[in-house]
């Protein structure tokens, strides 16, 4: 995405996935050259995450195909796809992180807003 100029969309692609930044708390097997994880990792380590990366990654654990839902719905449903690690809780933990950062930020609770 850097390479044809999308920068922004190109974060987002890294950072929607590490609300918990440590990358072994990705849910899956990670196929990628050492190369490629190094620089995922450095990436990830050295970027100060704004409002907009939050509110992807929020959007993301709100989201299930068939519609919005609960995130805890959400997170069990990765676990239940991809497996638990020693990583998952602080994962999770920080996934409702954003939750309670967008409910004072909205002065309301997310999921009235999203109608689940």
């Amino acid at each position: 995405m850097t390479s044809l100029g999308y920068d922004d969309c190109a974060r987002i692609c890294l950072t929607h996935s590490f609300p918990y930044k440590d990358i072994r708390s990705y849910n899956g097997q990670n196929d990628f050259a050492v190369e490629e994880t190094e620089f995922i990792k450095t990436f990830i380590a050295n970027t100060e995450y704004n409002d907009y990366d939050r509110l992807i990654q929020l959007c993301d654990a709100l989201a299930l195909p068939n519609g919005a839902t609960y995130i805890e719905k959400r997170l069990v449903d990765v676990v239940m796809r991809r497996g638990f690690n020693n990583l998952t809780i602080p994962k999770w933990k920080a996934f409702l992180d954003l939750k309670d950062y967008f409910d004072k930020k909205t002065g309301t609770d997310i999921y009235k807003l999203i109608g689940v």
